[in-house]
């Protein structure tokens, strides 16, 4: 038994879950890159599970939009065009704008936020070029954002959106200058500022996109 399948068995998950959140932690850092092909029997012998939990991971997967089926090669990481990026980021910026405005609305009616501890971290981890651990907190102030917002279905439809949008942009983007952007945001949201809020994350969002785009297709 490898040690990712022993892994999975200490794992009290449905194993459709954990080979899921594998494979997708996988397409996140490039291990599996846009175009590979994903086959069933391959996986359930890498994991040493039966094919039934991969069939099911990858539906999941390709719910997600990470994989599609192409006729003549089955399952494969997704690639994804200019304009299937462009849409992306149009929902992303609808969805953060509300969060960013919700949660600044409930720190003005008194809600607790922690977004200054985790600025901190950020703000520790780009100082020493780390980039992974900046990524983290940065990723980490969005999840806390969404949470202070306190909308449980814009969480559940912001998380997929937020995990492709991260796939693409960790390669490309300066995690300086999302810091930059972060602060704003975060400020304004401390602040509880709703308009100062979504303003700060329509400019975060619109510059990330800009910033994908052209490290993707030009």
């Amino acid at each position: 038994m490898t040690t990712s399948s022993s892994r999975l068995y200490r794992n009290k998950k449905p194993l459709r879950d954990i080979v899921g959140e594998h494979l997708r932690n996988s397409i996140y850092d490039g291990t599996l890159p846009p175009g590979t092909r994903l086959v069933e029997q391959e996986l359930a012998q890498q994991y040493s599970v039966s094919r039934l939990p991969v069939r099911e991971a990858l539906r999941i997967l390709h719910n997600e939009g990470l994989v599609e089926h192409l006729p003549t090669r089955g399952v494969v990481v997704r690639t994804l065009d200019r304009r299937q990026v462009s849409e992306l980021y149009d929902l992303r910026e609808a969805l953060e704008v509300l969060a960013a405005r919700q949660a600044a609305a409930r720190v003005a009616d008194g809600a607790e936020s922690h977004l200054a501890a985790t600025m901190k971290r950020a703000g520790e981890a780009a100082g020493a070029g780390d980039a992974a651990a900046a990524h983290a907190a940065n990723s980490s102030l969005h999840d806390e954002i969404t949470a202070l917002s306190g909308n449980l279905l814009l969480a559940e439809t912001l998380e997929p959106i937020v995990g492709r949008v991260d796939w693409l942009r960790r390669k490309i983007e300066d995690f300086t200058l999302i810091h930059a952007e972060h602060e704003a945001l975060a400020e304004a949201i401390t602040n509880g500022d709703p308009d100062a809020a979504a303003t700060a994350a329509r400019h975060h969002v619109r510059a990330s996109r800009g910033r994908t785009l052209s490290g993707l297709f030009e």
